[in-house]
């Protein structure tokens, strides 16, 4: 009887041990599988910081190699490379989304710095990100403004007063009132400025500002009212394009002036000639353009005209490296066109006949966007590819163009398009 007792005791022990070790093995299990999810995500988590650490050390070594190359080529500098980088920040701030009312008839111009598309309304200035939100204004009271935009650098300047404030993309660097009549204004890649100006003591003077907002000359056209200028891409030299008559025939004459020392250092004569307009290439010609015909002016003063005949350019935009695009009407028509562009010596790169009016041009280097008659959008590359179509339901006032996008003002709102459409 008792030895039936004990055994059936010790059993009902032994079940009662193994249940506990079932359990105490159980709850090990679970901690250990709660030890490695916790090793898992920590080895994620590592990981994900050593990804994020490889990606930031391959971004600042591009940024250094480009930044490198740049220096070497004379064409990118740190401060542009920084505005991009500004540019894809203030591209994910919500705004309220495009088309973008703006009122009907207060726009005076539609231009970019970079990637952010700027508005110049008759009282304001409101910079633009991608979801059309305002990321910067300066107000202004200026009655007829006038805008060029350089590396990043945006001048706007009163034709009536003179008045004119320089800016970035975030703030007015520097602003002043030259109270005199101006003529048209120029910003370099480094940061100098320069206007062309009414004078009492001559047709025209031409007065030339430093990056430090300091003047460096006034150079006095007796004869010629300056009409065009344009630095060169170092911001060593200065030309200048002035029209004058002589008995009773028009003329132009091409300066070129070095910057630091107020010296010219060659003059071109175009007899019989109205030049309308001038800029410097990248390769240190100058591109002069009449009402038919652009001229390549080299180092030496060396001229390659190429004549339109009857052919007129109603419109031309250049790049920041001196290639440029012209709207040719034939024989003066507006019912039809040609855009061509042409690189920074004068050759043709393409060009495209459009059947209906082209009303609108701008050339980024990469694309060119443009409108016609017919309202519509069209985009082409730079080997002269049509990538886009679209369109729009009233006429377009203006277009500007950007990497991918493009921007047209259409009587009181702004419209953002993509470069490239479906073409089907």
């Amino acid at each position: 009887m008792d030895e039936r007792n004990n055994s059936s005791f010790s059993a009902e022990e032994e079940q009662r041990m193994k249940n506990r070790a079932a359990a105490r093995a159980k709850e090990k299990a679970e901690q250990e599988k709660i030890r490695e999810l916790k090793k898992e995500k920590r080895n994620k988590k590592m990981s994900r910081l050593a990804t994020a650490g490889i990606i930031a050390l391959i971004v600042v070594v591009c940024i250094s190699l480009v930044f490198i190359a740049a220096r070497s080529l004379g064409n990118v500098t740190f401060t542009k490379i920084i505005d991009y980088v500004k540019d894809g920040f203030s591209n994910l701030e919500p705004g309220e989304g495009y088309p973008l009312e703006v009122g009907s008839g207060t726009v005076v111009d539609l231009t970019m710095i970079g990637q952010t598309p700027v508005v110049i309304k008759n009282d304001k200035i409101s910079l633009l990100n991608r979801t059309a939100k305002e990321m910067s204004t300066f107000i202004h009271s200026y009655s007829k403004p006038m805008t060029h935009v350089n590396s990043g650098r945006m001048i706007v300047c009163d034709r009536v007063t003179g008045r004119y404030m320089i800016t970035d993309r975030s703030e007015i660097l520097h602003s002043e009132e030259l109270q005199m009549e101006t003529y048209i204004c120029t910003v370099a890649k480094n940061g100098s400025y320069a206007f062309s100006l009414k004078s009492e003591q001559a047709s025209s003077t031409v007065s030339v500002y430093g990056s430090d907002f300091k003047k460096k000359f006034d150079f006095k056209c007796a004869d010629e009212y300056v009409v065009g200028l344009s630095f060169s891409p170092n911001g060593k030299n200065i030309a200048l394009i002035g029209i004058g008559s002589k008995d009773a025939c028009l003329y132009s004459k091409l300066y070129v002036i070095t910057v630091d020392k107020n010296e010219i250092v060659n003059t071109v004569d175009f007899e019989g000639e109205s030049i309308h307009s001038v800029f410097y290439s990248d390769n240190d010609t100058i591109i002069a353009l009449s009402e038919n015909a652009y001229t390549v002016i080299g180092k030496n003063g060396e001229k390659d005209k190429v004549n339109f005949g009857y052919n007129t350019i109603s419109r031309f935009i250049s790049d920041e490296s001196g290639n440029f695009a012209i709207v040719l009407s034939k024989y003066g028509s507006i019912d039809s066109g040609t855009v061509a562009v042409l690189d920074s010596k004068g050759k043709e790169i393409f060009s495209a006949e459009i059947d209906s009016k082209i009303e609108c041009i701008d050339y980024d280097g990469e694309t060119v966007c443009i409108s016609d008659g017919n309202n519509n959008v069209l985009t082409f590359n730079k080997k002269g590819k049509l990538i886009g179509k679209t369109k729009l339901d009233t006429a377009t006032q203006d277009v500007t163009v950007s990497n991918n996008k493009c921007y047209a003002l259409c009587f009181g709102s702004i419209v953002q398009l993509n470069v490239k459409t479906d073409l089907d």
